[in-house]
């Protein structure tokens, strides 16, 4: 027996493309949909940010800036930060002044209620 996740369409051409296409459509969504550019208050580097709620951030690095950021920077060889205190404050900042959108939503955490 043998079981996959979703059929692979290689006999329907036309369904195949339609995957392909709304799946590039997603992903252009998720990574790009919403991101706003924002500066460091600290060093100046640039980000993509969007507020998917008031807890979540999505940040987008390049690598210019990731090279650039002071927190990074400033760290020994080989040490890992998952992000930049610097950047988060600036993040939502924006969001509080306005720049960056942030969604509604629901104090209990349910996203059903919206």
């Amino acid at each position: 027996m043998t079981w996959a996740k979703a059929p692979d369409l290689a006999d329907r051409p036309a369904a195949l493309a339609r995957v392909r296409e709304s799946t590039a459509a997603d992903r252009d969504d998720y990574l790009r949909s919403g991101l706003c550019p924002v500066a460091c208050g600290r060093c100046g580097v640039r980000v993509l940010a969007k507020k998917n709620s008031p807890q979540h951030t999505s940040i987008q690095w390049t690598a210019e800036g990731a090279r650039r950021c002071a927190t990074f920077a400033g760290r020994p060889a080989g040490e890992v930060a998952e992000s930049c205190a610097d950047v988060l404050a600036s993040i939502d900042a924006a969001a509080r002044d306005g720049l960056i959108e942030t969604p509604p939503h629901d104090p209990d955490g349910d996203p059903r209620s919206l």
